[in-house]
């Protein structure tokens, strides 16, 4: 099975997902969601085959009060909250303006027409607030995803981020504003959990630890990594970091080791440079590098102090007595068969 990108949609269920899967045995397309077959040999699927319908979530008839990454808000604490299947407001400053993403993906729902012309008015208002101020050079745009799930206003000026949050977090909050599409979640769109409700009853905060530190650390070089990464492996692996998959992260010197849960985990390793992305490896089957769990795993690395950073290792080792260096590589060996195996094969005399 290989992964694809397609544009399109499901014609049974109406889920309409980036991903897909393709098997080369069948020679078809397989909708991860319903499991519709497009374009094989085999022919139409018949009537009695269709999907069940009550597949896609029951929209809610109250607002649910959204998660926010990236800014502080008044009287506000997302990990207090419980239920993490809610709207999503990810807030990004980029030098010297900033960019809101609106997004519904874990709510099983995309924005309606209604929801849509909302955000288009929001973001009328705030091009036409700023256009005869001097200090503000750049285009203020809403971008739709291709699934409308999604949607980024961008050319925000980091001040007015409160204002503009709090206009976009009406509607983000507003059933009435969405429409049932199903959930995306490592290609089983419509089974997230064992109880996709809305919003659930999962922690907030063990769904997204990154809460805990809320901004990305200044130590990342965030621009350097999306101008090198395809926008949707960077999209992709924002989320990954955002939703806690980094784990078993150690950051030494300019070298950063780190698994990354995706489909299954991965290994990844990266050099970096004060910060900034040089070059990485996954273990994932994607060739293209940077993939999303280098990304995932870049940006975890500002959670983390690298160590080592002060002094080189050879001017540590330099300074070590021998017998620090032989009481050191004693345990290590004791914790490490393999570095044991190899101290006994590259210190033997045979």
């Amino acid at each position: 099975m290989v992964e694809e990108e397609t544009k399109r949609p499901c014609d049974w269920c109406c889920a309409h997902e980036l991903t897909t899967w393709h098997s080369s045995e069948l020679n078809c397309t397989v909708c991860p969601a319903c499991g519709r077959l497009f374009e094989t040999s085999l022919g139409e699927p018949t009537a009695e085959n269709s999907p069940d319908e009550d597949l896609l979530p029951e929209t809610p008839t109250e607002p649910v009060e959204p998660i926010v990454f990236g800014a502080t808000l008044p009287d506000y604490d997302p990990t207090e909250l419980v239920g993490s299947n809610r709207p999503l407001i990810k807030y990004r400053e980029k030098n010297k303006y900033a960019e809101l993403v609106l997004e519904l993906e874990r709510t099983g729902h995309a924005f309606s027409a209604d929801g849509i012309a909302a955000l288009e008015e929001i973001h009328s208002n705030y091009a036409d607030r700023v256009a005869d101020d001097t200090a503000h050079q750049t285009d203020v745009t809403l971008d739709i995803g291709m699934t409308p799930r999604t949607a980024t206003i961008k050319g925000i000026f980091p001040e007015d981020s409160s204002s503009v949050i709090g206009t976009c977090w009406d509607v983000v909050s507003d059933p009435t504003k969405w429409y049932p599409i199903g959930w995306p979640e490592q290609g089983w769109i419509h089974r997230r959990s064992a109880d996709p409700s809305i919003p659930g009853d999962e922690p907030v905060g063990d769904a997204f630890p990154r809460l805990q530190t809320q901004t990305p650390s200044q130590s990342v070089d965030l621009e350097i990594l999306q101008e090198v990464t395809e926008p949707g492996r960077y999209e992709r692996g924002s989320r990954y970091y955002e939703r806690g998959s980094v784990t078993e992260l150690e950051y030494v010197d300019d070298t950063l080791q780190a698994t990354v849960q995706g489909s299954r985990p991965y290994d990844v390793r990266v050099t970096l440079s004060q910060g900034s992305y040089v070059s990485g490896q996954c273990s994932c089957p994607d060739d293209a590098v940077p993939c999303k769990h280098i990304v995932a795993a870049v940006l975890a690395s500002g959670d983390i102090e690298a160590v080592g950073g002060d002094q080189s290792l050879e001017a540590l080792l330099a300074a070590a007595s021998a017998e620090e260096l032989r009481s050191v590589l004693s345990e290590i060996a004791d914790e490490d068969i393999g570095l044991r195996k190899r101290l006994y094969e590259e210190l033997s005399e045979d």
